[in-house]
């Protein structure tokens, strides 16, 4: 009989997670969704809205939910952009501006070292599942973790964090073990970039440079983003190998160096 495959994610209602929980879906894994909105592929729906605090955790009802099932990895496709752009003169501005630094770091690394911190049991306790490779967690990164472009520091610095505490997963655990997984997608058109150069200053290097690749044509779709992903995840796993604790570059398909 064989044994159904879950996966645990962040992010599945839109972008790329979206197009990625659909391409799971077509593969036949099973899907808990962690987040505040559903999409239409998820098996299993927690709520959590990943701003909340560490004691609002919805563990309980997420152990509930994957007790006994064969976990194949995990993958934190939740993300923000804080403000970009800073008033040194308007106080509230100011405010506004730390206010969404705080959330950024709170999503895009506090709220998935936190999930994942909680799963390990019982990615690590079902050895049996139903697949051939090791388990895995996985988060989508970005070149700002490394390599901010101008404008993108401060959120770079979410990115690197949450790239460090993948790191450090690696030496706690072997591949064969924990396959611990850091992604930049390549730049893809996706509502964020969308927000950035509606809400953002025109001025601001990063919305010149994302106007100036939309006119070129040269963003990846969230579809074929979310391809390159999977493929990744399920097809190349000698990539997957070389990639563990590192940051991959799923567009070019190669470990950044």
């Amino acid at each position: 009989m064989s044994v159904e495959k879950w996966i645990i994610g962040t992010g599945f209602s839109r972008g790329i997670g979206y197009e990625l929980a659909k391409i799971l879906k077509d593969n036949n894994y099973k899907i808990v969704h962690m987040g505040r909105k559903r999409s239409e592929f998820e098996d299993v729906f927690v709520w959590w809205d990943l701003l909340n605090p560490i004691s609002d955790s919805p563990f309980p009802e997420l152990s509930k939910s994957i007790y006994g099932k064969a976990i194949v990895g995990f993958i934190h496709c939740a993300g923000v952009m804080p403000i970009l752009q800073v008033s040194e003169t308007n106080r509230m501005e100011k405010h506004l501006f730390w206010q969404s630094q705080a959330e950024a770091m709170r999503i895009n690394y506090f709220s998935c070292a936190e999930i994942i911190e909680d799963i390990l049991p019982f990615i690590m306790s079902h050895t049996d599942n139903g697949s051939q490779n090791p388990p895995f967690v996985a988060h989508l990164s970005s070149l700002s973790a490394v390599d901010p472009f101008p404008n993108l520091e401060l959120y770079g610095a979410t990115k690197s964090a949450c790239l460090l505490y993948f790191k450090w997963l690696s030496y706690r655990f072997a591949f064969d073990e924990l396959n611990c997984l850091s992604i930049h997608p390549g730049t893809v058109h996706t509502d964020m970039v969308s927000n950035v150069i509606s809400n953002e200053s025109s001025d601001l290097e990063v919305v010149k440079k994302y106007k100036e690749l939309i006119n070129n044509n040269e963003m990846l779709t969230p579809q074929a983003a979310a391809e390159n992903i999977y493929k990744f995840l399920f097809i190349d796993i000698k990539a997957r190998e070389s990639a563990h604790g590192k940051l991959y570059l799923s567009d070019k398909a190669t470990v950044y160096k």
